[in-house]
């Protein structure tokens, strides 16, 4: 696949927000704003439900009949299906388009990590101009493009969505995950002393550094999504030290609230649609993984 490749130049700015910008020593709950339900599969104890359609469809992950490795799922009008790519030690989704196109990547026998697309239920590999690693992460309805991250010949992790690279200046390491409609795209990146930091950036090339809470507090912090510009709202994922991974949505100006499966001991939530209904996996004190989605009360 003939892609040009074009690098942005960015425009750093630094935003320091009223609700958001280092500030939010303390979280409250998003829950009084959702219901939620489990997304099952009979016969099925561990479902990390990863991506989902406009439609309640949904893709993701799961162990091999054997438990020996991850393979990839998609649940589409009620059918469950799974895909192993051939030769690969494990299979994961990450994307889904409401058209059912789905993404992810594979690990192979060497341990490195190519992209796989999945059209008309049949896989292929895909591998971004020049990277030696390729992970899809989020595909764009609207723009028909996916979004991920890639590793280069010299071990720089970068971000991409559809031909354009994100690579923010002085990173350890570029994440990008999704970008919406108007091209508004979200991702994180470490810094040069190591911390996980998040950024937005405008359909202009310009760059916003979001910070949430202090970088110090956080093992790692990742943007997953962001809505259409008629709301903004934004999901992140994110790990304290000492912590349990927790979901956290809200929006550049207010910040951020905490969206907690009940009974859950931990909640990880992977996609948010244009309803800012909230998809992923939950854990539960038996050990299983169970999908969920949280829909927002109108």
């Amino acid at each position: 696949m003939n892609i040009t490749l074009r690098k942005l130049s960015f425009l750093l700015c630094f935003l320091c927000f009223a609700g958001n910008a280092l500030a939010q020593s303390h979280v409250t709950s998003a829950n009084d704003l959702y219901t939620f339900e489990t997304i099952a599969v009979e016969g099925v104890d561990y479902l990390a439900v990863g991506a989902s359609s406009d439609f309640e469809d949904y893709a993701g992950n799961t162990p091999s009949p054997d438990g020996e490795r991850m393979i990839g799922f998609t649940l589409i009008d009620g059918v469950f299906k799974t895909y192993d790519f051939p030769g690969a030690k494990n299979t994961y989704f990450y994307a889904l388009g409401n058209n059912g196109v789905a993404g992810g990547y594979y690990e192979d026998s060497d341990g490195l990590h190519h992209g796989i697309i999945v059209e008309n239920g049949e896989m292929r590999r895909y591998d971004f101009p020049g990277a030696v690693e390729t992970f899809i992460f989020g595909y764009s309805d609207s723009k028909g493009i996916f979004t991920g991250n890639f590793i280069d010949e010299s071990g720089l992790r970068k971000g991409f969505s559809g031909d354009i690279i994100i690579e923010l200046p002085n990173a350890k390491a570029t994440y990008a995950d999704f970008v919406n409609a108007e091209g508004r795209i979200v991702g994180s990146f470490i810094d040069e002393n190591g911390l996980y930091r998040s950024y937005y950036r405008s359909p202009d090339g310009r760059l916003a550094i979001l910070e949430y809470f202090k970088p110090e507090m956080l093992e790692y912090f990742f943007v997953h999504g962001i809505t259409d510009s008629s709301s903004l709202m934004v999901l992140c994922r994110a790990k304290k030290v000492g912590d349990v991974p927790r979901t956290y949505i809200g929006s550049f100006i207010r910040g951020l609230k905490e969206l907690n499966f009940p009974g859950s001991i931990s909640t990880e939530g992977w996609n948010i649609n244009q309803d800012n209904s909230v998809v992923g996996h939950y854990d539960t004190e038996d050990g299983r993984r169970h999908g969920f989605i949280a829909k927002r009360i109108r």
